[in-house]
C-alpha cells in the first residue's frame, strides 16, 4: 500500500535518521482524525527504528514523501505513529505549502503532558502520541558544554508555549549546520514551526526534542 506525508521532521538518531510528518491522501490534503492530524514515522527493523541516514539525505522539510507501507511494528503507545515500510523506497512527489501548517499545530496546553524535559518510562507509556507540531514567537538557541566532547557545544531551543518555557535540544540536523554556520540566523525570524518528539528510553527517561525547525517567515540567508 502506497501512503505519502509531509515530512515535518528528518533528525538525528542514533547514527541515523528519525523521520516523521503528517499523513495526506491521494491530493496531498492532510488526514485528519479525531484527535487531530495523523502522524506517522516511517522505521526500519534496525536498533531503535533508526533510518539509514543515505536513504533520507534528499528529503528535506516540507517536502510530500511517498513511501510503500508493509506492516505495523509492536508499538508502545506513546509511539502509535511508527510503521514499517519498503527499504529504500522514500520518494519527493512534491511540496507541501507551508501556510497550511496553521491548521496542524496541536492544541493541548502541555507538551506530552507535562512542563519539564523529559518524561519518565511509566508517564510515557499513558500517552497516545509521540509528535507535535507547534507554532513558537518567542524562542532563543542556547549553547552548553558538551562533557563528552568538550571542543563541541550541544545545541538546545529555549522557548515559550502556552505560556510554558520549554529548553530541549535540537536533533534537526540542517538546521544545526545552518546555525553553527550564522548564530545569528533566527534573529528577524518572527516565528518558529517546531515538530516535537519524544526520543527513546535513556537512562529511564523520554527526552523531549526539537526534531524539525521550520521559519514561518526567512530571512535572506535561510
Amino acid at each position: 500500500m502506497t501512503i505519502r506525508f509531509v515530512c515535518l521532521a528528518n533528525s538525528i538518531k542514533e547514527g541515523g535518521r528519525c523521520l516523521a510528518g503528517i499523513q495526506l491522501n491521494n491530493n496531498n490534503e492532510p488526514i485528519i482524525e479525531i484527535n487531530g492530524p495523523k502522524w506517522i514515522r516511517p522505521i526500519c527493523k534496525t536498533q531503535h527504528g533508526k533510518v539509514y541516514t543515505h536513504w533520507v539525505s534528499h528529503i528535506t522539510l516540507l517536502d510530500i514523501v511517498e513511501i510503500e507501507l508493509t506492516g505495523f511494528p509492536p508499538k508502545p503507545s506513546y509511539q502509535s505513529e511508527n510503521i514499517f515500510f519498503k527499504d529504500e523506497y522514500l520518494k519527493v512527489v512534491g511540496r507541501f505549502d507551508k501556510d497550511i501548517l496553521d491548521t496542524l499545530c496541536d492544541n493541548r496546553y502541555y507538551l506530552f503532558g507535562n512542563w519539564g524535559t523529559s518524561l519518565s518510562v511509566d508517564e510515557a507509556a499513558l500517552l497516545d502520541h509521540s509528535l507535535v507540531l507547534i507554532n513558537v514567537s518567542k524562542f532563543e538557541v542556547i549553547e552548553k558544554n558538551d562533557i563528552e566532547n568538550p571542543d563541541k557545544k550541544k545545541i538546545r531551543l529555549q522557548f515559550t508555549h502556552n505560556e510554558t518555557q520549554y529548553d530541549f535540544p535540537v536533533t534537526d540536523p540542517v538546521f544545526l549546520q545552518l546555525y553553527r554556520n550564522n548564530p545569528k540566523i533566527l534573529k528577524i525570524v518572527k516565528s518558529l514551526y517546531l515538530c516535537v518528539s519524544i526520543g527513546i528510553n535513556f537512562n529511564g527517561r523520554h527526552y523531549k526534542l526539537v526534531a524539525g525547525i521550520i521559519p514561518a517567515s526567512l530571512n535572506s540567508n535561510y
